[in-house]
């Protein structure tokens, strides 16, 4: 592979990923799912009259839409999540493989 090591190769320490890994790295994969949809639908998700669910507001083309908290929420800071637990994700790769050398 171009830019790739010759020589070792990175494999989990026990040969494969631990299952938390496993877990969370599904759930991270959920979450992107649910938040690609989210903002690919954000608009159609708000209404333009409150109630005990659409409380939190947003000002669009001169309107004023209101959301759900969570959806608002997530439409705000979902990136800094995503961000997170890849940084997560890769943390726990980094400290639980191990260098081995290339057989082939």
């Amino acid at each position: 592979m171009p830019g790739g090591s010759r020589h070792y190769k990175f494999v989990w320490t026990d040969g494969k990923p631990p299952k938390y890994w496993v877990v969370l790295g599904s759930a991270f994969l959920a979450f992107c799912f649910v938040w690609v949809m989210l903002e690919i639908f954000f608009w159609r998700l708000g209404q333009t009259t409150p109630d005990s669910i659409h409380c939190s507001s947003r000002l669009h083309d001169g309107k004023l839409y209101y959301f759900p908290t969570i959806v608002l929420w997530l439409h705000d800071f979902g990136l800094f999540v995503v961000m997170a637990w890849m940084f997560v994700l890769a943390a726990i790769m980094a400290f639980y493989r191990i260098i081995v050398p290339r057989n082939s």
